[in-house]
């Protein structure tokens, strides 16, 4: 990793989006795993395109149409790592409150819904929702970026002025223990081969399935 030149596809947004942003596409490109929590929002990497521009329309920080768009734009690129060649194991863990915000269109959260759904029979790609009644609370997101060497693993903790990357042994160990918790008490993973009959409300298709049905 330290003799790699740093450049990427990310390199032709040098001047379009932040540096970290780019960090961060290039710490994905070389993971073997990825491990991440999301109690607000779907995963970027799993983000339809209208969903991200809805997010990045009504962001924290003010930006340009332009701006917007190259943020949009640079998600939706950063989405091919997990369809490559040899693609990273990515596990989400989703709070269902991020399921529930309809972003004032239902046409949109809708097709986010499905497109969950469609992601998640990827051989590679784990979803699980974390229900309300689950006992853990919200906490703040965070996503655990693994290569090959684990010892070389980043925690990245997205913050408005500026995310956080953690990469001492005791932080990564910490932030491994959470999301394993995480994934012991929220619902199984949704397993889209099995027929919608098959699953139980407590499962995490059942529960999307369930939140579908009002967006008609």
């Amino acid at each position: 990793m330290g003799q790699a030149s740093g450049k990427g596809w990310w390199s032709a947004y040098r001047d379009k989006v932040p540096v970290s942003r780019m960090d961060t596409a290039e710490l994905e490109a070389g993971a073997d795993a990825m491990l991440c929590y999301e109690p607000m929002f779907v995963p970027g990497l799993l983000q339809t395109r209208e969903y991200s521009a809805a997010i990045h329309q009504a962001g924290y920080v003010p930006a340009s149409r332009e701006d917007n768009n190259s943020s949009v734009e640079f998600r939706l690129e950063r989405q091919k790592v997990l369809v490559g060649e040899q693609p990273p194991q990515f596990h989400a863990v989703v709070h269902e409150a991020a399921l529930h915000t309809t972003l004032n269109r239902r046409d949109i959260m809708r097709t986010q819904l499905l497109r969950l759904i469609e992601l998640s029979r990827l051989p590679n790609v784990t979803v699980q929702v974390l229900p309300f009644d689950g006992p853990v609370p919200f906490g703040t997101s965070f996503t655990l970026i693994r290569p090959s060497v684990a010892e070389l693993s980043t925690v990245i903790v997205p913050h408005i002025e500026q995310s956080l990357y953690l990469g001492e042994n005791a932080a990564i160990a910490r932030y491994n223990e959470v999301f394993a918790t995480m994934c012991e008490v929220a619902l199984p993973p949704v397993d889209a081969t099995v027929s919608p009959e098959a699953h139980g409300v407590k499962d995490s298709l059942g529960l999307i399935q369930r939140l579908l049905y009002p967006l008609l």
